[in-house]
């Protein structure tokens, strides 16, 4: 072991000097060839080059990123990559200092320099000697502005070589018990060698109060959606509960082992409908997140909602055999397959569908008489949930078709989706619009039967009639738009040939025929405007419209 590391040291300091020895010109501005060196300084070990930059008011001096190993190298320990099943070295490297500096400008301040700082780093390349068993991975930034090199030696990829050279399986230990918690299970193994301790297997534990609609996710390198599952590993409440119930025992100890590997066996029901992703551990080996890879969007929210609704329905499916890492660097595998426990009990209420959740929301709603930002409650008792506003303009509508599919928005101005609408419009519902004039009037439209129909046929939006015993206003702005398929600025489906009523009507998202006359979905005005096109307006009358200051629409549920 002590000769690998010195192969890799020497590696390292090869691939250190080819870095420094580069720098100068990637920090030099391309268009200054009066760049000078001036000084070589050491600092605290770090060697420092000092350049003039050549600048007329100068002199301005500027220091090239340190690119130093302030960390013994030998206390670098392999780690292992979850995502690419492989070993590697993560090696310390200081950019800058603020202390190097200070001591910097006290050694040339018999240069009278006006300022001396750290060049920027624009690029970077690395490389190590061909001779060398050591490849490099690639370079990492951190938030503190330092970095870290990769490294990785090609003998040692293979996880059961480096288990059998180095990490040899624990022989003093024992199962003592299965602990049931309130949110969680936990197996706890005796340490046959030490006299009171005990050790905890890694928890893997669905933490279901993580999923939100945050969870579902795009994955640019793969083209698909996906569903975020955070597990923990460990966490203090547990360790403690787990204490009190051994307290028979009287332990002296009690800590977590550290997961190694977790080979996870997937039914295939699940893996015919979702790709099950590699398990990622969090840098504190006290959480790992998990990915579900889902073809669509909506494939990704119904998963969702169903884990929602119990969680047990998914880990029936995926179950786990754990290796842990023990203290003394030694690997204690679990005989137990395992599936996940879930870290909350389940809610009373569970909904399977995106209109089944909104039912439960109008039911809480009215419950606790306090609408949410999702729904609205009329004076009649009767629940709406809102699938677009717009209040502020502080959300562009500005959108192509995906996101008018997928949806937008923050809390204030949004757009749910039209396979959201889909799912919320099926056999019909009562539409209602809500509008706000400059003036401080406001109108509103009730139909019946609204349905929009699936990705098939373009979201096509129907209605059976206007409801104008229920709306303050008695034209209908609708009547051309019924029948019609969605259009935005990169997909038209109106039917005027000669232009696209998206990219004329300010690039907006709507059922259009011949562009009017309802556009919810265009330009949001800084004032009361009503002659220019594109704006959001509502018509009165085949010749006349009102400028919207604010407009919301809703589905009864």
């Amino acid at each position: 072991m002590q000769l690998f590391q010195l192969r890799v040291s020497a590696a390292l300091a090869l691939l250190l000097c080819s870095l420094a020895a580069g720098q100068v010109s990637q920090c030099a501005p391309a268009d200054s060839p009066r760049l000078r060196f001036v000084a070589q300084l050491s600092v605290n070990g770090c060697a420092l080059f000092v350049h003039d930059t050549g600048a007329s008011d100068g002199p301005h001096l500027a220091v090239e990123p340190l690119m130093c190993v302030t960390d013994s190298l030998r206390g670098i320990v392999p780690r292992f990559d979850f995502i690419t099943q492989q070993l590697y070295f993560s090696v310390p490297v200081l950019m800058k200092d603020a202390g190097m500096l200070a001591e910097a400008q006290r050694q040339l301040r018999h240069l009278s320099p006006r300022s001396v700082s750290f060049a920027t780093v624009t690029n970077i390349s690395v490389s190590a000697d061909t001779r060398s068993s050591v490849r490099v991975l690639g370079f990492l930034w951190t938030p503190d502005e330092s970095s870290r090199i990769m490294l990785q030696n090609d003998s040692f990829i293979e996880v059961g070589l480096y288990r059998k050279k180095f990490l040899p399986v624990c022989r003093q230990l024992r199962f003592s018990r299965y602990v049931k918690l309130e949110n969680c299970s936990a197996r706890v193994h005796q340490r046959l060698d030490i006299k009171g301790h005990f050790l905890i297997e890694p928890l893997l534990c669905h933490n279901i109060s993580s999923l939100s609609s945050e969870s579902v996710r795009y994955d640019y390198s793969r083209d698909m959606h996906y569903l975020k599952l955070d597990l923990v590993l460990q966490d203090e409440a547990t360790r403690d509960a787990v204490r009190t119930q051994l307290a028979d025992l009287s332990p002296r100890s009690v800590d977590f082992m550290r997961l190694w590997t977790a080979e996870r066996s997937v039914s295939s029901s699940l893996s015919a409908r979702f790709e099950v992703g590699p398990l990622m551990a969090s840098a504190d080996w006290r959480s790992t997140q998990l990915r579900l890879l889902c073809g669509n969007w909506t494939e990704c929210r119904d998963l969702r909602t169903a884990v929602l609704a119990e969680p047990a329905d998914l880990w029936r499916h995926v179950q786990w055999r754990v290796t842990s890492l023990v203290a003394e660097q030694c690997l204690s595998k679990s005989s137990q397959i395992t599936s996940s426990w879930r870290m909350k009990p389940p809610v009373s209420d569970s909904c399977y569908s995106v209109k089944s959740c909104a039912r439960l929301q109008c039911a809480s709603a009215q419950r606790t008489a306090n609408s949410s930002s999702a729904v609205q409650l009329q004076p009649d008792g009767r629940c709406f949930v809102k699938f677009q506003q717009r209040l502020t303009g502080r959300v562009s509508f500005q959108r192509n078709w995906t996101e008018y599919e997928t949806g937008f928005g923050d809390g204030t101005d949004f757009w749910i989706g039209l396979s959201a609408i889909h799912s919320l419009s099926q056999g019909g519902a009562t539409l209602r619009v809500e509008m706000k004039l400059w003036n401080g009037s406001e109108l509103h439209a009730e139909y019946a039967g609204f349905q929009v129909a699936d990705a098939s046929t373009g979201y096509r939006m129907t209605y059976r009639e206007m409801l104008r015993d229920r709306s303050s206003v008695s034209w209908d702005a609708l009547q051309l738009s019924k029948g019609m398929r969605f259009s935005t600025m990169d997909w038209d489906n109106d039917v005027w040939d000669a232009q696209s009523c998206s990219n004329t009507l300010g690039n907006a998202g709507w059922w259009f025929h011949y562009c009017r006359h309802f556009n919810p979905n265009g330009l949001y005005p800084s004032q009361e405007k009503v002659d220019i096109i594109g704006n959001m307006v509502w018509y009165i009358s085949y010749s006349k419209k009102l400028s919207l200051r604010e407009v919301r629409l809703m589905l009864q549920i």
